[in-house]
């Protein structure tokens, strides 16, 4: 366990971070192995299946690890204060709201199907096999939570290290898994999906191993389930909160799908090849989020707000330092990415690789902006703040319906197709200069705010205990 309240920030920072950015490029991996299979395998019309269903599989991940993140951020407070007994009734609460959500989550997304991807104007000829991914993806969902659960309490107390051990061997697994059942029995994207989640089972049940031998002080007991009303509502706020920012973001980009599936396979299947290349590159962004929730939590914990603004500017630092090497990154090697993802003998494989191309050239500019949204977003929750990200994510939200009412005609409605220039693409440039639009909004508007924030923090620390 590591204490993120005593050391140089920088320091603290980065051998917090490397360990989150190994452990985001793994399950990149298990994501991309995914789609990489099956393209080599199956064809693009089933890279174009996946990326259909994806939107909605995400909405549900990411409600799950943005409770579960919420949560940890009360544990890492709990954890910086140095009050262990209120850290394991706090764990025991998580415990119960995921699991009760998360089944929520399972019975929707199984009994309502159908519609979902009706709603979201899947082709017919993808139908079968989008459907048959999502629910796969739906019933592992409980495997998908007891991994993130015990992912995010180790995290929350500085152990970074552990559940990057156990992903690495998952991830291996779940490559294995994958060419077996896919390429050897021939299981379609019914095998892709069960090699994720058989792979998420073992991840889940050599971490809960680990935590019985080695971390008994984050174990709970039958006396930690007590629920009071003071701390039932600051846990449900800072869970709920981010679950909400989660879900609102990926509304977002079920509504976005929506638009994209009405060009067609070809466009979805760039678009899908596109998002895991930018999805790849901006993994450094999401470890260093993932560590200023933590840093900031434990340092409000121990009352060193003099750590909180220090370890702001190192992590902002960081982040426009990664900028830079993706975008040069992108802009020389942005085919060869998303070819490397493209079945070479499909159909228009070519124009597929251009227009994706296209996407993550336009969107690379603006990193810098997206960097600094995710940087500040997470401070502002590890400092209490949650209703300002969900705010945020209300704007986002609102501006990807634009783009689908709006800015999708404005270049030319659905008649694009794929290729190499914006002439040819039509109404997709639409939904490529969508997001980078917003994130500079959203950038701007919680810059603002977060510097309020930090004015407002007490200017010298304050001796409130610590781990």
């Amino acid at each position: 366990m590591k204490d993120l309240t005593r050391g140089e920030p920088l320091r603290l920072i980065a051998m917090f971070a490397v360990p989150v950015l190994l452990g985001n490029l793994f399950q990149q991996l298990y994501s991309l192995s995914d789609i990489m299979i099956i393209g080599k395998n199956l064809g693009n019309d089933s890279i174009a299946a996946v990326g259909a269903s994806v939107p909605v599989v995400s909405l549900m991940i990411n409600i799950i690890n943005g409770l579960v993140n919420g949560f940890g951020i009360i544990v890492a407070k709990n954890f910086g204060a140095g009050e262990l007994d209120e850290m394991r009734r706090t764990i025991a609460r998580m415990l119960t709201f995921s699991a009760a959500v998360t089944a929520l989550l399972i019975i929707a997304a199984t009994v309502f199907i159908n519609p979902l991807l009706t709603a979201l104007d899947v082709e017919q000829d993808i139908f079968a096999e989008a459907r048959s991914y999502l629910f796969v993806v739906a019933i592992g969902l409980a495997v998908t939570l007891l991994y993130n659960f015990e992912a995010g309490i180790l995290r929350a107390v500085g152990d970074t290290v552990v559940p990057l051990v156990i992903l690495v061997i998952s991830t291996v697994l779940n490559i294995v898994l994958d060419l077996l059942l896919v390429a050897v029995f021939k299981a379609g994207v019914i095998g892709a999906a069960a090699a994720t989640v058989a792979a998420q089972a073992i991840s889940a049940g050599v971490c809960l191993v680990y935590l019985i031998k080695k971390r008994p002080m984050l174990l709970v007991g039958k006396k930690d389930f007590k629920f009071t009303a003071q701390t039932t509502a600051e846990l449900l706020s800072s869970g709920l909160g981010m679950a909400l920012m989660f879900s609102i973001v990926d509304m977002g980009s079920v509504i976005l799908q929506n638009g994209i599936n009405g060009f067609g396979k070809d466009i979805i299947t760039a678009h899908t090849a596109a998002r895991k290349i930018f999805s790849l590159t901006i993994m450094p962004y999401s470890a260093v989020s993932a560590t200023m929730v933590t840093y900031c939590s434990q340092n409000r914990g121990a009352g060193k707000y003099s750590q909180i603004r220090r370890g702001i500017f190192y992590g902002l630092a960081i982040m426009a330092a990664w900028s830079t090497i993706a975008l040069v990154t992108i802009n020389l090697a942005g085919d060869f990415l998303v070819g490397l993802i493209i079945s070479a003998d499909g159909e228009n494989s070519r124009a597929i690789i251009d227009t994706g191309a296209l996407y993550i050239r336009w969107a690379a500019p603006f990193y810098y902006a997206l960097s600094a949204l995710l940087a500040l977003r997470s401070v502002l929750q590890g400092l209490g703040r949650s209703l300002v990200p969900i705010i945020c994510s209300v704007i986002e939200l609102s501006w990807k319906i634009v783009t689908v009412a709006a800015m999708i005609p404005l270049f030319g409605g659905t008649n694009g197709k794929a290729g190499k220039t914006i002439e040819e693409i039509g109404g997709y440039f639409g939904v490529v200069i969508s997001e980078p639009i917003i994130w500079t909004v959203c950038a701007v508007i919680i810059g603002i705010i977060a510097a309020i924030t930090l004015h407002k923090l007490p200017k010298t620390d304050q001796n409130y205990g610590g781990a």
